[in-house]
């Protein structure tokens, strides 16, 4: 069972993030192999780091909620919030294998759907569908969040390789879903591969 895990670094906790940043980076090292893609989101000028995003398995959601409770960050007060959801990937890449091109910078975006966001999503899937086959290239990894059950969608989780904020702002703007107003509450920021898991394939 997939699951995203986004988390927000606390205002003003740099300095704990130095302090419990190797206790982190040898805390990942163990969830290696279930890990499909992980990493924190930054500032634009990527001067400093605002949270991290986790696309990884688990068996269920008791079992994320405690790889979050155990996280060193969680532990030392770098991390007070987070969000847990069911995550279904849309393509095959994970951190291994997926499509980056060298010289780009790579951005999130996670999504909450509003209420009644089925609907919008129905009305507007083949639109979507050709969008993002359409700029392939620089979808590194997308994919739906769902209810525990598994039956709803109630979001969704875009990780781009594009080659700066503004190419990434352009393309969520003609998003189909994303213009018809199917998300109430966004992360959008830019977005890097963790240090433990920056290890990937660069295109020709």
């Amino acid at each position: 069972m997939l699951f995203s895990i986004l988390i927000f670094d606390e205002p003003n906790s740099v300095a704990l993030r130095d302090e419990y940043r190797a206790s982190h980076l040898d805390y990942l090292k163990a969830f290696d192999d279930q890990t499909i893609f992980a990493g924190p989101f930054t500032t634009d000028s990527e001067s400093a780091d605002l949270g991290s995003l986790r696309l990884i398995e688990f068996p269920d959601r008791e079992a994320a909620e405690q790889h979050v409770l155990d996280e060193p960050y969680v532990l030392g007060g770098v991390q007070k919030q987070w969000t847990i959801n069911r995550w279904k990937a849309s393509v095959p890449y994970t951190w291994r294998d997926c499509p980056r091109t060298e010289g780009n910078i790579q951005v999130l975006f996670h999504g909450l759907d509003v209420s009644g966001g089925m609907d919008i999503r129905n009305a507007n899937c083949d639109p979507q569908e050709r969008y993002l086959e359409k700029y392939g290239n620089s979808v590194m990894c997308h994919g739906p969040m769902l209810t525990d059950d598994g039956r709803s969608t109630v979001g969704s989780v875009v990780l781009l390789d594009v080659p700066d904020m503004a190419t990434a702002r352009a393309l969520m703007d003609d998003d189909p879903f994303y213009k018809a107003g199917c998300y109430q509450k966004i992360t959008f920021h830019r977005w890097r591969f963790g240090r433990v898991f920056d290890r990937f394939k660069v295109k020709p």
